[in-house]
């Protein structure tokens, strides 16, 4: 049996929008974006659909998106067909997209890519966007250079290898051929441990999984001026290399 992991959570939970601002911050972000009608949207990590579900009643535009958790794919199919919408859904990889070249108008990324091979995603946005596509990140970064024992604490709830920093990212956007880009939003991660409300089903957490909710608070109330996120808005060059 696989280790229980921090999407399983999420996942059992039905989190929704669990990165740092939340729904808010998303529908915030999303006017930065030039979505209309005929825009086609690759969501990478959808969750439970509520980011696609919002773009698709929002601009009614063709929406395409993909996750690795099964029951995440799971609440985002049934949301999908509650509301009879016309969304795509795939279980891929962020390294590995299974689309042709020069696809996507937009892709989005919220709290998914710094959970990847960072440099292997980054070429993948890169081929399927279109020329002149845009990519939209949400992505955790560190405040600083983290110690051995601090990356370990932190892969022990996230599963993260290495946590990046502003500029780590930046040396990774370049490197893949997104010079065009900038920060529009960024802050420390302050008041985004999971509480218990009634609407959360705490019950069907298994042990490991209460265990890790516990291990994920006390992270986030230790790490809370360390671990931070950033907005990255990043633009596919106009002409194709």
């Amino acid at each position: 049996m696989d280790k229980f992991s921090y999407f399983d959570l999420l996942a059992i939970l039905n989190i929704e929008d669990a990165h740092p601002g939340g729904f808010e911050l998303t529908k915030g972000l999303v006017k930065f974006l030039p979505l209309t009608s005929n825009s086609s949207v690759l969501e990478v990590g959808c969750g439970s659909g509520n980011t696609a579900c919002y773009l698709y009643e929002k601009y009614k535009c063709s929406i395409t998106t993909i996750d690795l958790n099964d029951q995440m794919l799971i609440n985002a199919k049934k949301r999908f067909r509650r509301k009879n919408y016309p969304i795509n859904i795939y279980q891929a990889n962020a390294e590995d997209l299974p689309f042709k070249d020069n696809t996507f108008d937009v892709i989005i990324s919220e709290s998914v890519t710094s959970f990847t091979n960072i440099e292997k995603s980054l070429k993948e946005y890169y081929r399927v966007l279109k020329n002149g596509g845009y990519l939209l990140a949400i992505e955790m970064t560190t405040e600083r250079p983290l110690i051995l024992k601090e990356q370990n604490e932190i892969e022990a709830v996230y599963g993260i290898r290495k946590t990046r920093t502003v500029k780590e990212w930046e040396i990774f956007f370049k490197k893949t051929g997104f010079n065009d880009y900038k920060i529009i939003r960024g802050d420390t991660i302050i008041n985004t441990s999971i509480k218990p409300t009634p609407s959360l089903p705490f019950h069907k957490l298994p042990p490991e999984g209460m265990d890790m909710l516990h291990k994920f608070q006390e992270l986030i109330v230790r790490y809370k001026d360390v671990l931070g996120y950033r907005v990255f808005l990043c633009k596919k060059s106009e002409i194709s290399k």
